[in-house]
């Protein structure tokens, strides 16, 4: 179950994640509101400083994924959501923590904290003269992160965490390319498609991306349709011929039952056709590879 709701998690669109990855450090904040009950305060350099921290291990968490390839092979993906989730509402939680103090500082009360998680307006409690100069409530803090040496530190980890960001991202695509023929990694990859989408929307995406191609000197395929968990290959031959030779279904069974990509999809259920036309329309021949004819 929990691999299953891992495969939905990470089969989202890049901007469905950030928009869940910003709900789950808000529902850490939210978590902190109710829960931390300490009334410190905390001044401008140290608060942009810790935001930066926090930032920085945000994005440091995702280096887990580096491990995902493996993960979705061996099945153990759910690992890796839970990472990220719990990461996720431990730093909304601290930043919640940290908001609070700021708001404390800067208006008196910590009701302005949700400012922090509100673009261009975050900017406004972090800027905002302290209320009080002096007060007992406030955060000591070291002096790294005081001052204007808190604004350097600051502007330090939030370079660190947009460098790790942009080097995670790079690599991620990397690998993603490297592993793009592993017959491992497709297996894997049909397996995600399949159940985090179903057979049959996976098969309209497949057939939608296949691109009409020149097979040999007489043949086109002219496009992929998928009608169910049928997955049906179009074909124009331009020569005069009433049947297809024995010799090119034995070929085409041989092929697609030997095919790592397709052969997962047979397993999962998938029955291929193709189908052959003459480019006046007159069918030739359709050879159809299933689950039972190749043995699987």
């Amino acid at each position: 179950m929990l691999e299953d709701i891992a495969i939905q998690y990470v089969n989202q669109t890049e901007e469905s994640l950030r928009l869940l990855s910003y709900g789950i450090t808000i529902i850490g904040a939210i978590a902190a509101g109710i829960f931390h009950k300490n009334k410190t305060e905390l001044l401008r350099a140290p608060y942009f400083a810790y935001s930066g921290l926090l930032f920085l291990v945000s994005a440091a968490s995702q280096l887990v994924w580096f491990g995902s390839v493996q993960a979705i092979i061996d099945g153990f993906l759910w690992v890796f959501m839970l990472v990220d989730v719990v990461v996720g509402l431990a730093v909304g939680y601290a930043f919640g923590i940290i908001a609070m103090a700021r708001s404390r500082d800067a208006f008196g009360h910590a009701r302005m904290a949700f400012l922090a998680f509100i673009p261009i307006a975050n900017l406004w409690l972090l800027l905002k003269l302290s209320k009080n100069e002096t007060s007992a409530n406030r955060t000591p803090t070291i002096p790294l992160l005081t001052a204007g040496t808190g604004v350097l530190t600051g502007f330090v980890l939030f370079i660190a965490g947009v460098a790790l960001s942009t080097f995670i991202e790079v690599e991620t695509s990397r690998m993603a390319k490297k592993n793009a023929n592993d017959p491992a990694m497709q297996r894997a990859s049909v397996k995600m498609m399949v159940r985090g989408k179903g057979l049959e929307d996976t098969l309209r995406q497949i057939a939608s991306e296949v691109p009409s191609q020149q097979i040999d000197e007489t043949t086109t395929l002219q496009r992929v349709e998928s009608d169910g968990t049928i997955l049906r290959y179009i074909y124009d031959v331009s020569i005069d011929i009433d049947m297809l030779p024995a010799s090119t279904r034995k070929g085409l069974v041989r092929q697609n039952c030997g095919h790592d990509f397709l052969q997962n999809l047979i397993e999962a259920g998938t029955i291929i056709e193709h189908v052959y036309r003459q480019r006046d329309g007159k069918n030739i021949g359709v050879v159809t590879v299933s689950k039972q004819i190749c043995g699987l």
